[in-house]
């Protein structure tokens, strides 16, 4: 999503589902903003790094559904470089607004701070599990193909910005 503010680009997301492992974070995300959160059991996995530029190798996120355990896997290489301008990995990961539609069907928009995040080569990426019992049949059978791309970023905490309601 891309909205001008105050002679202001802001490019932003729009979740569809996000995946956290505490009820209460949940909770606390569909009350303030409205945002699709569900709590799932997660687990992850992270290969040692021989310091915090080489890649991790194996990176394997989880969660488990009634189905079973269902994630992603990627396999990382090489050394963690800064995003590049214009690269797809700067177009996904440099979105610091976020957009949510609310029960009334109007729309809040929030700010996201990080900094920016170094990314690495991804050599191999595999999803697997029931992903259509999360995210309705069409997007799950899409999510279920291999990726046409893949990358994997350091990431940071962040912080979230109280919600502003759209005015439209």
């Amino acid at each position: 999503m891309r909205r001008e503010a105050g002679g202001e680009v802001r490019r932003g997301v729009t979740f569809i589902k996000e995946i956290v492992p505490r009820r209460a974070i949940a909770v606390a995300a569909r009350l303030t903003y409205n945002e699709p959160y569900v709590a799932l059991p997660m687990r992850h996995t992270i290969a040692a790094q021989v310091n915090d530029d080489m890649a991790p190798g194996t990176v394997r996120y989880e969660w488990r559904q009634r189905t079973g355990w269902s994630g992603l896997t990627v396999e990382a290489r090489g050394i963690a470089a800064p995003l590049e301008a214009g690269s797809e990995a700067e177009f996904i990961t440099e979105h610091y607004w976020g957009y949510t539609r609310q029960r009334d069907g109007g729309t809040v928009e929030y700010q996201v701070t990080h900094p920016r995040w170094r990314t690495w080569t991804v050599g191999a990426a595999v999803v697997q599990g029931e992903l259509a019992a999360l995210y309705g049949a069409e997007l799950g059978a899409v999510l279920q193909r291999p990726p046409n791309s893949a990358f994997l970023a350091e990431g940071s905490a962040i912080a979230v910005h109280q919600p502003e309601r759209l005015n439209y």
